[in-house]
């Protein structure tokens, strides 16, 4: 009986655990999704750009190193224009926000000025604006009345008072009616803070003042005791700084509300309001109030107010706040977190609130005030305002009339009480900064701005809450560059009719839309969740559109629920489906009814809905209520079930007529229940499937299951009987206990199931374990629901004590179907094996390793399970409890093995039966001594180990092995004893060494310690002082150990001991901490990639590190490589090899030069010991250091490469030189790394180039051989270089000997052909005469090059040096590039007399503008545009010269870039390109294309060129010219440049050469920079130095990089010399007493002047200059720059002199041919303009001047080869550069050109012609500077080789060529590859659109943006134009295009205009 209710028992647990568990799972769902409930409430992230309409960026964003902004903006009212005004600067934009014209605010001051913009309003049809800064003489006036079309000032007279703060203090401004002299009128009322700096006198701008607005004399007029509020004179008020935020018009009153100090001495922060009255006339009634923002907490923690707005009140809010038509105070404040007892500056921080009050409270609280003002004295007075007396006389009720005029019977009110408020909205994660307000339909919206640049948009639902619903981040912009915040400024304004939103932020105007609904994309999203507690209050949900829209935006929002508002409760959806939302598979065209929520009414009977499936099926719905019925579709629409799923799926959705949408959705199923194979997943799933038990089948129709008797489980989502769901399904039920089963042994199972068939229905059962992937399985018996698994024996192979396995059950009927049990809660069976891992007897019986329930015994020495056979057939079973001892405890080995002889060592005991628990084990002894164990307890190990501490050894006993035994007490209580012999020995640890002895403070030193008997004792450890020299354990030997030391707070000597087990070994030796060591420099810099490069380490303390590393850090892999110390402070390491990614091998000389100066820098450290600070030493990010920079390896050619031109790869030689060639060769390396071999022998003098390595051969040929003296090929020597650690085989290589025989055929056959030799060489002795001069020029260069080297390498290191201090100053002034407006001249009107204007007209004439403007007009019309093109350019240069035209090419322009045009330019401009292509090739004359400047469309493509390199060349290629620039000028002027003829020694122009020896002399001045302070600085100059050019190198040296046009010039300073006793002598160019010798007179030296060196100058200002001076001739400084009208001759240093003297001055040499006319050049001015021209010098021989230039050209190399790959580095293209030479690609196809060379040509002649050359040869078209003739001309040389090489025929050289060209002649080659490799990479770069490249056109007229006037520049080009209208306006009338535009009618029109205003006046009318 009692065995018949435990199966219940366990069910009725089972279920209860089920339920228990069930719950936890619905708490578990709880707390997940809850939190996604509440992040709904969160707000929604909007996107700017679904917003943004339009936006205008900064255009001046840096002025010097000020940031600048952008201030104010008002936007007319009519127009639509806006106006913003910025530092600097006033902009007009039209409503489009496209700049129309803009003017400067701080025009003639340069970049000295900071105009920040105070106050921007539009009144009357004027611009009113106010600046920070204020300069009569430069004109810049605090204020100014502009017209509001071009913004220029139009006020006269006007009474310039201050009104504005200084800098960035803050101004608030409002124009408000007022009464004057008894008349209405506008005026500006104003409100400022008080400025220490930069006002006129001391508080002169008033705190609140108001301002006449009348044109004339009453513009800004103010009276000052009438119109101001003024301010106290006490020193308490000396600073009394308010920040005003807002200003508004409410009644008759200005209001401003600000915060601020609460008065003087109190250091509480408010915020504040004050008002002053329209019409009173004076200020005396101004009245102060406090507000008070509270936190919903109730604390007042939101003290400064940060922006307010006054506005209407939604009809919700306003009937909750009971204001009715009253506005409302909306106003954010912040938290304070300044210090308020230390400063007066308040500073808001992060967390703010949106309080609102009652306009009506705020009124009163004025009243108040001025009621205690006058009813209860001053404490209601302002105190830090001026005579602001509270009489206090008066009594109640007072008069309400004194609230605007005070009638002297008040001054200044004060309130008491703030107003207060509570925040209805705290924002703890914002700092808000402006804020407006919106009624959409009843709600009240705000809009609030912040300072991390983002737009709250919060929905204020009542008086005491508000909801943050949206908040739209306003990304910074990319282009604003340095710049990291783009706060949201004050100003705000929203057009509710358009519902537009205007935005001001410190760098963007934003023109956006307030809301958008199109972003939420469902119902949910747009509506919210919450009932009202989400959603946006703009828009709702409009049904039948299935979108998010406005409420007037949905058709017919008010019938039915069309369109639910975001309060509405619910959305719309399909809530029901019945019968089901599933049907089987096999069911179709079934009869379905869906309930939809918020279906909406249809308008009318012939509108319907219609139920859609997918895209696939659709039928009509009939509408009843909120209910529609349609039909499922047939068998042959319905979607496949896909392998391992039960059912597919359909979209079902409800479409309306009305508007064709799928409005509302949902998923509909089509299922098979026969893929579920076993009852609990089939009546478990979501389907209505049922289970047919004896079928094992799961079906939809139970009526299938046929079987007689038949069981049907029903699924949970059906309708059936009492069996329904998975827990009526036939399973096993949940286990009660666990199960164990020993292995080997007979066990039965016993099972609990439930819901089995009858009996009599079931034949069998049979249980199963998986045990490692295999069935072991046994019959079963059953009683009621308990099956009886029969006794069967189980194995498993693992050897470990326990495997927990799967246990099945199967049952067979009648008809030998075979069911298998389901399995819901994985029933388990834990077998176990008693012998595994238990050894010995100890752990087999021990409580603490074996479960008693297990039955684990020890019988025959193994331990089997207690009924095992084993211990059925012994005697001596042993059990935890028969008193049975285990086997004798046996002791297999101890650690360590010796201790010291002091004992406390720690000894540990293994082996086996060390007993069953710690508390058995009862007696250690070591050597018949105790070992304490009772400190061990914890690391004792049952039966397998036991510890104890030793004791000391007894008296002086021998040190020999000892015995060990262990004593344990056995089941029955009696001790049993283990022994161990000789196994244990004390030693004397005794330490004789430690090395070093020194090492780093930060420790890491590895310390050795020799000694005898160290191996000692389980703990060693080693001290230096108190700290640690950590010992690994392991590598302890008798004899040896190490430590490592660890860091030290300080430096210096510390004992040195080491404990044994605690016994100490003292040493007399001291360790001594040192100071880290540092690392200064590492030269070189450089390695390949391969490694093996020996650098240098510069630092200190380097000599006590014993093993430094040099750790080279590469995306996180470590690479090491080894150093050795040299001395104290120097070191020598091998750099480790690198792999790079992408580092592999090419042969492609442009790459591999790209890649080598784009070398990787790669972190650089130091293993030092534990000096972790030099690990990562220096990496490109950090300051002060250079990385080492890792470079590609060399390739070295093998002689069989095809650049030798050797036939067997064999090397021949040729001379005493011996050429290997290759790539990279000079890469990270010098000529001393690399050693040459010729077999065994080494070459000498090595030079290396980067494609060329050359050495000296040894004089006889060396054996055959390589270096090793071994593998001689062919039996000739192996030439091998040994490239650092890199070697490289070239190839055998043969002395060239010529056999006797060959010698003899050889004179036979020359005597054969001798006269026809001799008949050759007559007819070609002219042509070979000349090439064999090339020939011969060409080898010298060579040879001379070849022995310059080292000169050239030394040269080049000076001039690194000189150059190193100007790439610093680089990288913190930067470049000194032209500003925008020089650079667009200089490069638009080169050579051109005409210039754009960069001011409009004074008062143009209005019919001028009017003309203009329809010319502009015109202009922008393409057909036109390219007729006037098109007829000028086919002009005569008789008619129309080469020069009006590309003047009308620059002036059309600049047109352009004003009206940011440049991409319908671009299209113009390529039209017209396209035409003369095809003219070209009609002419066979394709090459020719492009290569002059002689048209209007060749002007346009150089202007373009021009204008779109900009951005790349102040970014990217400017930078490698101007160091070239440099490097040249550097050079030039380290040797002797005559100031006369303008030659010089160092120059690369064989024209400008100074081919005359001159003796010379480095000196150094000492230049006085400043009397004052004694500031001095040294300057290099030459002892043969003109005293001009002295003067302008100590004006290079002091103002270095500055731009030249900022600096002083030569002729305005004096060179004085402060010579002891002699005092201040004033040198000058030519000496008055300077003798006339033969009508030659020198000009002045240093030399000449007798100046010593180290001599003190100083330069002061130019001597005010006699009448005999006065006409020196000296106008310019030495490179003084007159832009382009003037000739060369006034570019350049000329001497000062008497103009009237006839002698010729001479300077280094006498220049004969400057004076071919005896008579007509003797004049000292003309004598000026003869020495400004080039002279040939004299031939002579070329040895005396080829090293010259040769060396010149080395030296600065570098810096021409760094240039060119920039400018050829396809990666800094500019998007215009792949578009025009796509364009000409495209041409070629187009035109099936077949002269490969012709494209080639066009791209050459197009950027390098029209850009590069004229940029290389005038740098200071570019770049504020004043090139010398000498450097000017060797920049000619520079860009000549350049445009050479885009050449494409190869360049043909003669006897008379310049000696610079054949200089260069080898460069062309590489400059090619470089050239063509850059075609080849723009080829191969994706394609450019238009799109994109006009957005790059766009940015690029930004750069321009305000420069020229249009105006004036149209009327300039209407000159040029207007002479050729009769032909243009006949081209015109033949057009058929122009004729439908009626573009030749106005072409008359405008001239018509221009010629007679009034009939123009007459037509327009």
């Amino acid at each position: 009986m009692q065995l018949e209710k435990i199966p219940s028992a366990i069910a009725t647990g089972a279920r209860a655990s089920l339920l228990i568990m069930e719950r936890l799972v619905l708490l578990l769902l709880i707390c997940v999704f809850l939190p996604a409930v509440y992040s709904q409430s969160q707000p929604w992230i909007g996107n700017l750009s679904a917003y943004e309409l339009a936006s205008f960026r900064n255009p001046v964003q840096v002025i010097q190193i000020v940031k600048t902004q952008l201030d104010h903006f008002s936007i007319h009212p009519d127009t639509g224009d806006v106006y913003i005004g910025a530092v600097n600067y006033i902009y007009r934009l039209d409503e489009n926000l496209v700049q129309v014209v803009n003017v400067s605010t701080a025009t003639g001051a340069g970049e000295q000025y900071v105009n920040y913009n105070k106050i921007l309003v539009l009144q009357g049809g004027r611009l009113i604006t106010c600046g920070s800064e204020r300069n009569p003489a430069m004109g810049i006036r605090w204020c100014a009345s502009r017209n509001e079309e071009d913004l220029l000032d139009g006020s006269t007279g006007q009474s310039d008072n201050e009104v504005a703060a200084f800098g960035n203090y803050t101004t608030e401004s409002i124009v408000a009616p007022g009464l004057y002299n008894g008349d209405s009128v506008s005026r500006l009322y104003v409100a400022t803070t008080y400025c220490r700096e930069g006002c006129d006198g001391t508080w002169s701008v008033p705190p609140v003042s108001r301002r006449l607005l009348l044109e004339g004399v009453g513009f800004m007029f103010a009276l000052p005791d009438d119109d101001t509020v003024k301010r106290s004179g006490g020193s308490a008020f000396a600073f009394f700084p308010i920040s005003y935020v807002s200003s508004f018009i409410w009644k008759e009153f200005t209001y401003f509300v600000s915060f601020r100090r609460e008065d003087a001495g109190d250091a509480r922060h408010v915020s504040k309001m004050s008002r002053v009255c329209h019409d009173s006339p004076n200020l005396d009634s101004y009245t102060e109030i406090l507000i008070q923002c509270d936190s919903q907490a109730g604390n007042n923690m939101y003290s400064l107010v940060q922006a307010a707005h006054v506005g209407p009140a939604g009809p919700y809010l306003s009937q909750l706040l009971n204001v009715n038509d009253e506005e409302v105070l909306y106003a954010v404040f912040a938290k304070n977190a300044a210090n308020e007892e230390v400063t007066d500056v308040p500073q808001p921080e992060k967390g703010s609130a949106l309080c609102m009050y009652k306009m009506s409270d705020i009124e009163a609280a004025f009243g108040v005030s001025v009621e205690g003002c006058l009813t209860k004295g001053n404490d209601y007075s302002v105190g830090y305002l001026a005579n602001a007396p509270c009489t206090g006389s008066s009594t109640p009720p007072i008069d309400t009339d004194l609230y605007c005029d005070a009638l002297s019977q008040y001054k200044y009110a004060d309130g008491i009480d703030p107003v207060v408020s509570t925040a209805v909205l705290e924002l703890p994660d914002h700092l808000t900064s402006s804020i407006i307000t919106s009624i959409e339909v009843n709600h009240t919206v705000a809009f609030i701005g912040t300072t991390e640049a983002q737009l709250l948009k919060v929905h204020i639902e009542s008086g005491s809450s508000a909801r943050l619903y949206e908040q739209i981040p306003i990304p910074f912009d990319d282009n604003l560059k340095g710049f990291t915040a783009n706060p949201v400024k004050r100003d705000m304004k929203i057009n509710d009719t358009t519902g537009e939103l205007h935005l001001l932020t410190e760098q963007k105007f934003l023109k956006m839309l307030v809301e958008n609904c199109g972003q939420y994309t469902t119902c949910e999203t747009c509506i919210g969740t919450d009932a009202g507690m989400d959603g946006d209050p703009y828009c709702g949900w409009c049904t039948l559109q299935r979108q998010c829209t406005r409420y007037n935006e949905c058709p017919l929002p008010d019938v039915s629920s069309r369109w639910l508002s975001y309060n509405d409760p619910q959305c719309i959806a399909i809530t029901d489906i019945a019968p089901y939302d599933s049907h089987p598979i096999t069911l179709s065209e079934q009869q379905i009814t869906l309930t939809v929520q918020q279906l909406p009414d249809l308008l009318n009977s012939s509108r319907y809905y219609i139920c859609n499936f997918d895209d696939v099926f659709s039928n009509q719905a009939n509408k009843s209520g909120d209910t529609l019925q349609c039909t499922t579709p047939p068998s042959n629409l319905i979607p496949e079930i896909m392998m391992a799923d039960d059912h597919s799926s359909m979209l079902l959705s409800v479409e309306s007529t009305e508007t064709g949408v799928n409005f509302v959705d949902r998923e509909f199923s089509f299922y098979d229940c026969s893929s579920h194979t076993s009852c609990v997943s089939c009546v478990g799933s979501r389907w209505a499937c049922d289970w047919c038990v004896f079928e094992n089948r799961c079906t939809h129709e139970s009526t299938s299951c046929s079987e007689q008797n038949e069981v049907i489980v029903t699924g949970r989502n059906n309708k059936g009987s009492s069996m329904q769901g998975p827990d009526s399904c036939p399973q096993l039920q949940i286990q009660g206990n666990e199960t164990l089963v020993s292995t080997g042994v007979d066990r039965q199972i016993i099972v609990q199931t439930e819901n089995l068939p009858d009996s009599a229905q079931i034949k069998s059962y049979q249980c199963s374990l998986n045990i490692e992937g295999g069935k072991q399985s046994a019959a079963a018996t059953r009683e009621n629901d308990v099956l009886t698994c029969e006794d069967n024996s189980y194995t498993y192979t693992a050897d470990e004590q326990e495997l927990n396995v799967d246990l099945t059950v199967e049952w067979t009927d009648t008809n030998d179907g075979v069911h298998l049990l389901d399995d819901r809660y994985s029933f388990k069976v834990r077998l176990y094996k008693c012998e595994s891992l238990r050894p010995d007897c100890s752990r087999c019986v021990s409580e603490e390793t074996t479960q008693e329930e297990l039955g684990c015994v020890w019988c025959d020495g193994i331990c089997a399970v207690n009924d095992s056979a084993v211990c059925l057939m012994t005697n001596s079973m042993v059990t935890r409890d028969n008193g049975l001892n285990c086997p004798d405890p046996v002791i297999e080995e101890i650690l360590p093995t010796s201790g010291p002889i002091q004992g406390n060592t720690s000894l540990t005991l293994s082996g086996t039966d060390l007993g069953r628990q710690f508390d058995d084990v009862q007696e250690i002894t070591v050597g018949g001594q105790p070992c304490d164990a009772s400190d061990f307890r914890g690391e004792y190990q049952t039966g397998a180990s036991v510890t104890c501490r030793t004791k000391a050894q007894n008296g002086s006993e021998p040190l020999e092995p000892l015995d060990l035994i262990v004593i344990v007490t056995g089941l029955n209580g009696a001790l049993q004893t283990g022994t161990r012999v000789g196994i244990f020995t004390y030693k004397d640890p005794i330490i004789r060494e430690v090395t070093p002895m020194i090492g780093p403070q930060s420790g890491g030193t590895l310390v050795t310690i020799k000694g005898t008997s160290l191996d000692a004792g389980s703990v060693i450890v080693a001290h230096i002082g108190d700290l640690l020299c950590v010992i690994e354990r392991d590598k302890v030997n008798d004899n040896n150990m190490t430590c490592l030391t660890s860091g030290a707070l300080e430096t210096g000597e510390k004992d040195f001991t080491v404990l044994f087990d605690g016994s100490e070994r003292n040493t007399s030796m001291m360790y001594k901490y040192e100071i880290d060591p540092t690392v200064g420099k590492v030269v070189p810099s450089k390695s390949v990639l391969a490694g093996g490069r020996v650098v240098k380490v510069n630092g200190t303390n380097l000599h006590i590190i014993q093993k430094p590393q040099i750790l080279i850090t590469v995306d996180e892999e470590e690479l090491r490589g080894d150093c050795t110390v040299m001395s104290e402070t120097s070191m020598s390491c091998i750099t480790p090899a690198v792999q790079l990614p992408n580092s592999s091998q090419t042969d492609s000389p442009t790459r591999r030069r790209r890649a080598a100066e784009d070398g990787v820098n790669v972190t650089t450290g130091f293993i030092m010991d534990g000096v972790v600070g030099l690990r990562n030493w220096c990496s490109d990010q950090t300051a002060g250091c250079t990385p080492m920079e890792y470079v590609q390896n060399p390739v070295y050619y093998g002689f069989d490469h095809p650049s030798y031109g050797y036939t067997d790869g064999t090397g021949i030689k040729d001379g005493s030189k011996l050429q290997v060639r290759g790539n990279g060769i000079n890469y990270a390396i010098t000529s001393e790394e690399i050693t040459v071999y010729v077999g065994d022998k080494q070459c000498t003098r090595i030079s290396i180039g980067e494609a060329n390595l050359f050495c000296d051969l040894p004089e006889d040929q060396p054996r055959p051989s390589d270096y090793s003296g071994e593998n001689a090929v062919m039996n000739l020597p192996i030439v091998t270089v040994k490239h650092g650690t890199i070697d490289f085989t070239i190839g055998p290589f043969r002395y060239s000997t010529i056999p006797l025989l060959i010698i003899i055929i050889s004179v036979i056959c020359a005597a054969v052909i001798l006269v026809a030799v001799i008949l050759a060489a007559v007819l070609a002795r002219k042509s070979a005469g000349a090439s064999k001069e090339v020939y011969k020029c060409l080898e010298d260069i060579d040879r001379v090059q070849r022995e310059l080297g080292e000169d050239m390498r030394r040269a080049f290191a000076e001039l690194q040096t000189d150059m190193t201090d100007l790439t610093s100053d680089l990288e913190g002034l930067g470049m000194p590039f032209v500003g925008q407006r020089d650079y667009a001249t200089n490069m638009l009107f080169v050579a051109l007399e005409t210039k754009p204007m960069t001011s409009d007209p004074v008062n143009p004439e209005e019919h001028v503008e009017r003309a203009m403007k329809k010319f502009s007009d015109l202009l922008g019309n393409k057909t036109f545009l390219l007729t006037i093109i098109q007829v000028l350019d086919a002009e005569r240069e008789s008619k129309l010269p080469v020069r009006e035209k590309a003047a009308i090419a620059s002036l059309l322009t600049v047109v352009m870039m004003a009206e940011n045009k440049l991409g319908y330019l671009t299209d113009i401009l390529f039209s017209l390109m396209t035409q003369m292509v095809q003219d070209s090739l009609d002419n066979n004359r394709p090459r020719t294309l492009f290569r002059r400047t002689e048209s209007i469309v060749e002007k346009l493509l150089s202007n373009w060129i021009a204008l779109c390199l900009y951005d790349s060349v102040k970014d990217y290629t400017g930078y490698p010219l101007f160091l070239l620039y440099r490097a040249i000028k550097c050079h030039c002027e380290n040797g002797p440049m005559d100031v006369i003829s303008g030659q010089a020694k160092f120059t690369l122009s064989d024209e400008r050469l100074l081919t005359e020896d001159v003796e010379f002399r480095e000196m150094t001045l000492t230049v006085i920079v400043n009397d004052a302070d004694g500031e001095t600085k040294e300057v290099k100059v030459l002892d043969i130095d003109s005293i001009s050019q002295v003067k302008e190198k100590i004006l290079d040296a002091i103002f270095r990089n500055k731009p030249y046009s900022t600096r002083p010039s030569a002729k305005e300073v004096d060179l004085e010399w402060r010579s002891g006793k002699a005092g201040h002598i004033i040198l000058q160019d030519v000496d008055p007493n300077s003798p006339n010798l033969e009508g030659w007179k020198r000009v002045g030296t240093l030399k000449y002047f007798h100046v010593p060196n180290k001599s003190k100058m100083a330069l002061v200002s130019a001597q005010a200059m006699s009448s005999q001076s006065s006409n020196f001739y000296s106008q310019e400084s030495a490179y003084a720059n007159v832009g382009f009208t003037g000739g060369r001759s006034n570019r350049f240093t000329v001497v000062e002199a008497d103009p009237e003297d006839t002698a010729r001055l001479w300077h280094l040499t006498k220049v004969e041919d400057s004076y071919q006319d005896d008579t007509s050049h003797k004049t000292v001015k003309q004598l000026r303009r003869r020495s400004m021209m080039p002279s040939r010098p004299k031939k002579r021989f070329r040895e005396i001047f080829i090293p010259r230039l040769i060396s010149t050209k080395g030296t600065i190399q570098q810096y021409i080869d760094h240039m060119f790959q920039s400018i050829l580095d396809a990666d800094h293209a500019p998007r215009a550069v792949k578009y025009l030479f796509d364009f000409f690609d495209s041409q070629s196809v187009r035109h099936d050109i077949e002269d490969s060379g012709a494209v080639k040509v066009w791209k050459g002649n197009s950027l390098p012609l029209r850009f590069w050359s004229g940029a290389i040869r005038r740098p200071d078209f570019i770049f504020d500077i004043r090139p010398s003739r000498p450097v000017e001309a060797s920049m000619e040389v520079i860009a000549q080789a350049f445009y050479d090489a885009h050449e494409a025929n190869d360049q043909k050289l003669g006897k008379n060529s310049d000696l610079s060209k054949l200089l260069f002649k080898k460069d062309l080659d590489d400059i090619d590859r470089l050239v063509q490799s850059y075609y080849d990479d723009i080829y191969n770069m994706p394609r450019v659109s238009f799109e994109e490249l006009n957005k790059e056109l766009i940015a690029t007229c930004q750069n321009f943006t305000g420069l020229f006037s249009k105006l004036s520049t149209l009327l300039q080009l209407w000159d040029y134009i207007r002479k050729f209208n009769e032909k243009i306006v006949d081209a015109l009338e033949e057009g058929q295009d122009a004729q439908v535009d009626h573009l030749a009618f106005k072409m008359v029109e405008i001239e018509q205009i221009l010629a007679n205003e009034d009939s123009s006046d007459e037509h327009d009318v």
